[in-house]
């Protein structure tokens, strides 16, 4: 990867960040209530923390916490619609990669909860990403995150 590969992103919260275009991804619905923001990264917050953001290239004040929905729920199980392989264009389901939304209450951190009910599904072949609602009841839209 040359210097010329790297995209400067000007952020509101990070200052600005560099990506490679391997590092972007793809929405191609957007986020629940962003359905016009569709190019994002995400990056680790600090090594060895559980937490990811998901920072829009086209919005430098809208990133989103991420966390693995199997540290919130160690049995937690998704299952992706044929709708959804197909936006995804998912061909080997090892390749995809799962993250719940984290909402951190404002001046409340130990608040804080994952969304299981509408995880962030990645293909991590092509980086198409979809937020998906799932039809079960099974999983709360507001699941405590025990620190």
């Amino acid at each position: 990867m040359s210097q010329s590969d790297i995209i400067k992103i000007k952020t509101s919260r990070f200052g600005e960040l560099e990506a490679s275009p391997e590092q972007i991804v793809d929405l191609p619905l957007g986020m629940v209530g962003f359905p016009c923001l569709r190019r994002y990264i995400i990056f680790q917050h600090k090594p060895n923390s559980p937490f990811f953001w998901l920072q829009s290239l086209d919005r430098p004040d809208l990133a989103f916490v991420l966390i693995n929905p199997l540290l919130v729920d160690p049995g937690y199980q998704v299952t992706i619609s044929g709708s959804e392989r197909k936006l995804l264009d998912i061909k080997d389901p090892g390749q995809i990669q799962v993250w719940s939304v984290v909402t951190i209450p404002h001046g409340a951190p130990d608040n804080m909860t994952a969304n299981l009910k509408a995880p962030v599904v990645l293909n991590l072949e092509n980086r198409l990403m979809a937020q998906v609602i799932l039809e079960s009841d099974h999983y709360p839209v507001k699941k405590a995150i025990k620190g």
